[in-house]
């Protein structure tokens, strides 16, 4: 699982800031500022010393993603793909109702 040396940049890390948009007993999503998007975390991986509330602002140190191989990793393509069946399959089901 370390493929650490196959960066090539390293330790790029910068503060971004956020708030807590939506809070859950297994999750919390965080809205980047900035328009960056969203990401979704186990809420074991958040640090508080306060009661977690919709709407508190976060700070985190995060690097920008490094693709790490030219060629996609098959069994992730074959993962997705079989996900995005299953979803249809679902939705069709559901229409058929």
């Amino acid at each position: 699982m370390d493929r650490i040396d196959q960066l090539k940049y390293l330790s790029t890390e910068r503060m971004f800031e956020g708030v807590l948009v939506d809070i859950t007993d297994a999750s919390v999503t965080i809205d980047i500022k900035g328009r960056l998007g969203q990401f979704k975390i186990p809420r074991r991986m958040l640090i508080s010393e306060y009661d977690v509330k919709i709407g508190q602002e976060v700070g985190f140190m995060m690097s920008y993603p490094e693709v790490l191989d030219e060629n996609p990793n098959e069994h992730y393509v074959n993962a997705i793909t079989e996900h995005q069946r299953r979803q249809e399959n679902m939705m069709k089901t559901r229409e058929e109702i």
